[in-house]
């Protein structure tokens, strides 16, 4: 879904690795403690395998009748009744197995059904709950009764826990049924979009049609979903091998046909991009697609996607949740960062396929900069405030940093290894993950622990405050000792951030670039070079959540002074029509103070292809320090430009490319 707009505590660094360790081991049995009470008021004694809802709805006036039957498998030894959730604004009737009749009690938000007999584990029961009412709409929405150009619009969003809103079930993620049936008798003049195959359309003698929809892959009762209305329909077609093809099926609002027509197509690029990195379109047997509804974002419900929009980032992160989310849903929901962290990083997967590099870095860039007023932990405790439990800074953008994050932790070859093996694993496939179940397959493909890196970036808060400092010492030998002091800010949880951390020193003919593990509060790094640096840059392609400041080496921690020029890539980058550009201005150290504040005349210019200057951003003196200006191509017509600074005898250039 996309809205439009460690557990243990430890401090200072002080404990022994191995009450660390311990420490870590109880938070993770206080997790597992609270993922168990996550579990839905209905029946643990069942295991549903299948659903049929057989729903009349009208809208004049608006109501719901129906029945659903559920089958279940008994996992007690000795079942005498099920209890499934089911909002009491619906009224159950009467419940059947069978001819038999059932006597039933409905309660606020369950309804107990005593069995005809006593079930032995494995048993299979069959119940057919007869009801009616005007659902409810808790939540983000969970049945919406609507209009459009003075036509009736009815759509459903039942995430996280609306499913029993409108429909008795077992309304928990972790128990998927294996099929469902979606039967809906609406108006003739209405479509019923939903999940699966259209297997039939069935004309009723009291101008009336019943939809026929049959979903026939596993699928969580949250993804059940139903649009209504007068819709406009065209289908797209992905060609997935030389014979083959899938049909991309659009419902959109009759006013809306025009702009679907234009921006809807490009979900079979989306299709591909993502079947390269993570495997095959998981439903392949059936459809992909997508109804409108009125709700303000998307919502991925399973094969048929509900937008309010088209946007490009839009129908590609609800795209994505085809693979995580809806064919590896999250086991509980704290772990909701498996939904939408991975649809989120996903959009990023789509626009570096599609545009290549720099729209990668343009829109994960965006993402790390909202990840950082992300508050808690990713892996989310509080699941009843939905404010939190979909936080977009925390949940959506921290979980698809860390997911950037892991890529480079990795290697990229693995990286997608590891998803592709995620997406393959028969534990999982069709089935639910917890984060640890993620871990576990990334630590496999890998060969390398990661418990330090989810302990931190799931289980834990915040992100590391980088201060560090370097000089070149001359080597008796030949060439240069390079020290490098890495002090972190210290925070709860955790105390320090462990993580491999890219230098990059260059100087004239030098551009190398080196890994330090930093696993310490305050350490010290020896690098040797054979050119003498005159410049050296903390994560310099922003792998790392942080900040990082360059600091004076004999005061580590203590007076940040820029050590030399620099030039930044602005951002975002491509952009339309503002980007942002930074640079840094020059400081000398002499003993504890600093030299040269104030002298450098600084000339900061934009230039286009011919070599013409467009623009005049800085012209004047400036201290040292860290400086941003922003420059606005409102004026500019689309391409590539220059911008070049000059500070003394410092001069540099980098590229931009403005698309309008």
């Amino acid at each position: 879904m996309l809205p439009v707009g460690l557990l243990a505590q430890w401090t200072g660094g002080q404990l022994s690795t191995e009450d660390e360790q311990l420490l870590k081991s109880e938070a993770r049995r206080y997790t597992a403690l609270m993922e168990r009470m996550q579990k839905p008021a209905s029946d643990l004694n069942i295991d549903v395998t299948y659903y049929k809802l057989n729903l009349t709805l009208t809208t004049s006036p608006q109501y719901l009748r129906g029945v659903v039957t559920a089958k279940a498998r008994s996992t007690a030894t000795n079942l005498t009744s099920v209890v499934l959730d089911l909002n009491s604004v619906m009224t159950v009737d009467s419940v059947k197995s069978g001819t038999t009749k059932l006597s039933f009690a409905q309660q606020p938000l369950i309804v107990t059904i005593t069995l005809d007999r006593s079930y032995g584990k494995g048993e299979l029961i069959t119940l057919d709950i007869y009801y009616r009412g005007v659902p409810s709409s808790t939540g983000f929405g969970t049945f919406t009764f609507s209009s459009h150009a003075a036509e009736p619009w009815v759509y459903t969003l039942s995430e996280p826990y609306g499913a029993k809103d409108w429909w008795p079930c077992k309304d928990h993620p972790t128990d998927k049924a294996d099929s469902v049936d979606i039967w809906v008798t609406v108006d003739s003049t209405l479509k019923v979009g939903s999940n699966g195959k259209l297997i039939g359309v069935i004309p009723n003698t009291d101008g009336t049609k019943t939809y026929r929809w049959a979903e026939r892959y596993p699928i969580s009762t949250y993804l059940v979903s139903l649009a209504i209305s007068n819709y406009a329909e065209f289908t797209n077609w992905w060609r997935y091998t030389q014979t083959d093809s899938m049909p991309v099926l659009h419902y959109v609002l009759p006013e809306h046909l025009a702009n679907a027509q234009t921006n809807l197509p490009r979900t079979v690029d989306m299709l591909q991009i993502y079947s390269n990195a993570y495997g095959r379109y998981p439903f392949i047997n059936e459809k992909y697609g997508h109804s409108e509804f009125g709700w303000g974002g998307g919502m991925e419900h399973q094969t048929m996607t509900s937008l309010s929009g088209f946007s490009e980032s839009l129908v590609a992160h609800e795209l994505a949740h085809q693979w995580f989310g809806d064919m590896i849903t999250c086991a509980t929901w704290p772990n909701i960062w498996l939904n939408e962290g991975f649809a989120t990083y996903s959009v990023a997967v789509y626009y570096e396929g599609e545009y290549g590099a720099p729209a990668y870095w343009s829109y994960i860039n965006s993402q790390m900069n909202s990840a950082k007023s992300a508050s808690g932990s990713v892996y989310v405790q509080d699941t009843l405030n939905l404010n939190t439990l979909f936080s977009n800074n925390l949940v959506y953008a921290k979980g698809a940093t860390v997911l950037h994050m892991l890529r480079h932790v990795l290697g990229d070859s693995v990286f997608f290894h590891a998803l592709r093996a995620y997406a393959a694993d028969p534990r999982y496939r069709f089935g639910v993950a917890t984060t640890e179940d993620f871990r576990h397959v990334c630590e496999d493909v890998s060969g390398k622990q990661l418990g330090y890196f989810f302990d931190e970036w799931i289980y834990g808060q915040g992100y590391p405050q980088y201060q560090y400092a370097w000089r070149a010492i001359p080597d008796t030998d030949g060439g240069y000792i390079v020290p490098i002091s890495i002090k972190q800010t210290t925070s709860l949880n955790p105390a320090f951030f462990t993580m491999p951390v890219d230098f990059r020193l260059t100087g004239a003919g030098l551009d190398t670039t080196v890994v330090l593990f930093d696993n310490a509060a305050d350490q010290s790094f020896s690098v040797h070079v054979p050119i003498l640096p005159t410049l050296a840059q903390c994560d310099p392609n922003n792998w790392i959540l942080k900040y990082a400041t360059l600091v004076s080496f004999d005061d580590v921690g203590i007076a940040p002074v820029p050590g030399s020029f620099s030039l930044a890539q602005n951002y975002p980058n491509p952009f339309n029509p503002v980007t942002t550009i930074g640079f840094r201005v020059a400081g000398l150290k002499i003993g504890s103070g600093v030299a040269g504040l104030g002298s450098s005349l600084v000339r900061l210019s934009v230039y286009d292809l011919l070599g013409r200057e467009v623009a005049v951003l800085v012209s004047e003196k400036k201290d040292p320090g860290d400086y941003q200006v922003q420059f606005d191509g409102s004026a500019l017509s689309s391409g590539v430009y220059y911008y070049r600074i000059q500070a003394g005898a410092f001069v540099q250039s980098n590229k931009m490319l403005l698309l309008k």
